[in-house]
């Protein structure tokens, strides 16, 4: 397969909605083993339409769920085969404010694993321990001392410069250069994740797509519905994740009552969907006559679908995500972001006063002027808004996705 044929992200991030088209390949003949924490709902699909691409995946999971997910680990009818693996729970402190328990895996028998699989080409996702025995696999040390490529290896990577502020130090920078020259290819969700990737020394030329893709069960693809009220008077919104400190929901709340209060003439109705630790916070914060707040705990994939058919707005008020796959979600969904851009997917997707709002966490006015740009629109011209938002993301889907690492994995085999 020549350069033309897998087109990389140009300007970092392709257009303006970050999103990437390549010409597809055949399927490939080829053994591939991907590598990652845990197999997540989003990526079940993903990897369903990659595995018809290709002759054989294998994915290898370092545990089949992580703690501090409500998800219920699914196999997704793949070969899935979960790890020997020790885990250490992390707590990271970031310079933004907040705290994040962040899980740390050691797959113990990733080259056994490898060495019984026989891959042509090897996907491992992020810079830690499977990574490092996946680089010791691919480009291990033969006779007197020669070094010979077992196979390709692809680093996968997920990041952003802001998450990456609660992980500095010298050293692990230096591990993670000495990392990824191993790599024959690297590949990056977000144009801010290949910024941080060329600051570390990767070569352009091995830089390359891999999107985020949206569960398909999540995402509502009906008829769009209009909710804004009489006049227009009403505006519902909805934010889905958990609530912990760094998806800033206890900030957004405050700022969304502030708000409120200076705009008494609009019914706010904001849905949360997930759980955690803040739930007793939000639920008794004394609100204004003209906000309800409706927290409705963990629910399954076809009540989040069900909710963003009867909202129009998705309210993110993130401190800090490397993505933000709700984003994604919401947008196929008809939904207009108004978001923090502390998270990639906002900044790479959303364009003010086109498709969404980006916001600046903690100032009020910034929040207000975004809602009363929206909330002044009549119900069409909102409608029209949304359309305008489904079309932002319409190739941004898990065939996109499972197209870019096989064509990825084809362009490799052939060299």
């Amino acid at each position: 397969m020549s350069d033309s044929q897998l087109t990389r992200d140009a300007a970092p991030g392709g257009n303006a909605a970050g999103n990437v088209k390549t010409a597809p390949a055949e399927n490939v003949d080829a053994t591939v083993v991907c590598l990652q924490n845990f197999l997540a709902p989003n990526m079940i699909a993903v990897c369903q339409s990659w595995s018809e691409k290709t002759r054989h995946l294998i994915l290898l999971v370092s545990v089949a769920m992580e703690g501090n997910r409500a998800w219920t680990a699914d196999d997704g009818g793949m070969d899935l085969r979960v790890q020997r693996t020790w885990t250490h729970a992390k707590t990271d402190h970031h310079p933004g404010g907040y705290s994040d328990v962040n899980y740390i895996h050691v797959p113990l028998d990733t080259i056994g694993q490898l060495r019984r699989a026989k891959p042509d080409v090897v996907v491992s996702c992020e810079l830690g321990m499977r990574s490092i025995l996946s680089a010791i696999y691919t480009s291990a040390t033969g006779w007197f001392g020669l070094r010979r490529r077992r196979c390709q290896l692809v680093l996968a990577i997920s990041t952003s410069p802001w998450i990456e502020a609660s992980r500095s130090g010298l050293l692990r920078r230096t591990q993670r250069r000495c990392l990824l020259r191993f790599a024959d290819a690297v590949t990056y969700h977000g144009p801010e994740c290949r910024e941080w990737l060329v600051e570390l020394g990767v070569p352009k030329e091995q830089l390359y797509p891999w999107i985020y893709a949206a569960d398909p069960t999540k995402i509502y693809n009906g008829p769009l519905q209009c909710v804004a009220g009489e006049n227009g008077s009403t505006l519902r919104l909805i934010t889905v994740g958990q609530l912990i400190d760094r998806k800033g929901v206890r900030e957004g709340l405050g700022e969304l009552l502030e708000v409120a209060k200076r705009m008494p003439n609009v019914a706010f109705h904001w849905t949360l969907l997930g759980d955690g630790p803040l739930m007793p916070v939000l639920r008794e914060t004394q609100l204004p006559t003209n906000l309800t707040v409706d927290l409705r705990g963990n629910v399954n994939s076809e009540e989040i679908r069900d909710a963003y058919r009867d909202h129009e707005m998705m309210f993110f008020p993130t401190r800090g995500d490397e993505w933000g796959l709700v984003v994604d979600e919401a947008m196929h969904s008809g939904l207009v972001v108004i978001g923090n851009g502390r998270a990639q997917a906002v900044v790479t997707l959303v364009q003010t006063d086109i498709n969404g709002y980006i916001y600046t966490p903690g100032n009020v006015d910034s929040l207000q002027t975004a809602i009363e740009s929206y909330t002044s629109r009549s119900p069409d011209e909102r409608m029209r808004m949304r359309e305008t938002v489904r079309k932002t993301v319409a190739d941004r889907t898990h065939e996109t996705s499972a197209q870019q690492i096989t064509d990825l994995v084809a362009k490799l085999k052939s060299n």
